[in-house]
């Protein structure tokens, strides 16, 4: 598992021996919410955040992170 360091009330989590097909991370939020999102479409897999606006940061983060991202999925997923 990788953690990355928290921005404002979240955090990225990325775990290893995944069994959904798709490439994602977790989403994780100070309050215990949390989402798992698709890498490369951004698409909420797992999970609600209320309110949605919550979720944007996180969504532009994984957007510029998207290769980084996807290369440690990838790392501990093979």
């Amino acid at each position: 598992m990788t953690n990355y360091e928290p921005k404002g009330d979240w955090r990225i989590r990325i775990n290893g021996n995944e069994t959904h097909p798709v490439p994602h991370v977790h989403v994780v939020f100070r309050d215990g919410s949390r989402v798992s999102v698709a890498i490369t479409t951004r698409e909420v897999l797992a999970g609600e955040i209320r309110p949605v606006k919550r979720l944007l940061l996180a969504l532009a983060n994984i957007a510029e992170n998207e290769a980084a991202y996807l290369a440690e999925y990838r790392r501990l997923n093979p």
